[in-house]
């Protein structure tokens, strides 16, 4: 029951956002969400407790599959090995030396923490990359690649934010788990957009 009610409340604190978004339309909605969030956390005492399965089922599979439909088929297609490439290796690379990055500069955070704290920034936010390119005129095809890279990358961060949380927990990184879950959350979100 506490899942349900976690995902209401998220659900309810979005509308709100986004209602609020249509009168302060120079401020990204994205923006108004994550301030949503915190006004809800910080005055409401609001704790949402959702595991990482049911954030994806519930909020990520919903909004691929959306993406994936507007998505022109022949232009993933086509730009499949750039789009992997940048979704997969460079999400886990910006972790690592983002992780590396963020230790150097804070020496008494753990690595298991630092690495998490990168990967929650790790992929490429859609919204903020169509707010960007509405306002820079990107060739199409430039476009194609980083909205095509922003639909698959999601497993990805969301990966490696669940591992760096489980080893800043419990102390223990488990790369054959992580792997496995990594092709499963890949298929899964190719399956959803294709």
């Amino acid at each position: 029951m506490e899942i349900i009610e976690s995902i209401i409340l998220i659900l309810s604190l979005l509308i709100i956002a986004n209602i609020v978004s249509h009168y302060f339309v120079s401020i990204p909605p994205s923006l108004l969400q994550i301030a949503a969030g915190i006004l809800a956390a910080l005055f409401m005492h609001v704790k949402i407790y959702v595991d990482t399965e049911w954030f994806l089922l519930a909020f990520i599979a919903p909004i691929l599959f959306n993406d994936g439909n507007n998505f022109p088929k022949r232009e993933l297609w086509k730009l499949k090995g750039p789009i992997l490439g940048n979704a997969i290796i460079l999400v886990i690379l910006s972790t690592v030396i983002g992780g590396v990055f963020v230790k150097w500069l804070i020496p008494q955070l753990p690595w298991a923490t630092a690495f998490t704290l990168v990967a929650v920034l790790s992929p490429t936010d859609p919204i903020a990359v169509e707010s960007i390119a509405k306002k820079a005129h990107i060739p199409d095809k430039l476009m194609h690649l980083i909205n095509g890279e922003s639909l698959i990358n999601d497993a990805s961060g969301l990966i490696c934010f669940k591992y760096g949380v489980a080893a800043t927990v419990t102390g223990v990184f488990s790369l054959k788990s992580a792997t496995i879950d990594f092709f499963i959350y890949q298929l899964s979100v190719l399956w959803l957009v294709l």
